[in-house]
């Protein structure tokens, strides 16, 4: 993007056309025919809420109970957001787990304006969250127990957790409080939270108990580096791993582009994610 989307910025009325023509500008410099397009928006920009539910509850009130429930969370009315439950349960014994996600309608109308500035035939507007929990347990199938996906996105730490079956949760923490870019850091400071990160969401200090038991952390984004990996697993005593959708033996990725390293295919997970 050619600066950072927040709500004062989408509130300007040529905002829209900035970025139409940004993108306008990639696809003619890259030579992409404009035929359709999926907008993917990062998490950050929703709010993902896990509400529990018993059986006294209806489904057809299952709308009107995650309407109020994140009503009580937000700091504006929940008719200023679009709340929808994604297609996800978990039960224990008699009570089950639903899950809900609030976008903020001017955030979205925002999104819509780009692309009819941009003159895009939109097909779809996706969350990355579950995009890449979904390539995640396509790709690597065979992967058991509960993971823990890192992007190392432009101002912060993008973080998935999954089992082999279920989203679980999404949470982002920026590098510095200020919201810094990462290309505005040092490698130190860019990696200085990353073990405090892991541990705070596998282990909140508010519980007794673990909230999740983490097997695994595969690293991915545009802005990691392979060679962090060493430095990061000296610090972490979860088994680290970068998130390299050339590695599976389920699907085979073809590319006509003489230019593509394989060994950095953990750059495109997000994109490729949008496929599915």
């Amino acid at each position: 993007m050619p600066f950072v989307l927040n709500y004062e910025n989408i509130q300007k009325p040529t905002t829209a056309l900035q970025i139409a023509n940004h993108l306008n500008s990639l696809a003619e410099t890259n030579e992409i025919l404009i035929d359709s397009v999926r907008f993917l928006l990062s998490g950050k920009f929703s709010l993902v809420r896990k509400i529990w539910v018993d059986e006294a509850i209806p489904k057809s009130a299952y709308s009107e109970l995650t309407k109020s429930e994140i009503n009580h969370i937000l700091t504006s009315n929940a008719d200023d957001y679009v709340i929808y439950e994604p297609e996800y349960s978990r039960s224990n014994n008699a009570i089950e787990q639903i899950l809900a996600v609030a976008l903020n309608r001017a955030f979205i109308s925002f999104v819509k304006a780009v692309a009819i500035e941009a003159r895009f035939p939109i097909e779809n507007i996706g969350l990355n969250c579950f995009t890449v929990d979904e390539l995640f347990r396509r790709f690597f199938p065979n992967i058991m127990g509960q993971s823990m996906l890192v992007n190392f996105s432009e101002r912060g730490y993008e973080v998935i957790v999954n089992d082999e079956v279920n989203f679980l949760n999404y949470s982002f923490r920026p590098y510095t409080s200020s919201l810094q870019a990462i290309d505005q850091l040092n490698e130190d400071e860019a990696l200085a939270l990353f073990n405090k990160v892991v541990e705070e969401i596998q282990r909140p200090e508010v519980l007794d108990i673990p909230n999740y038991m983490i097997s695994q952390v595969y690293l991915y984004g545009t802005h990691f580096k392979a060679h962090w990996l060493e430095k990061l697993q000296n610090e972490c005593h979860i088994p680290l791993r970068i998130l390299n959708p050339t590695d599976t033996t389920e699907w085979r990725l073809i590319t006509n582009d003489a230019h593509f390293n394989a060994m950095e295919a953990f750059r495109f997970v997000e994109p490729l994610s949008n496929v599915f």
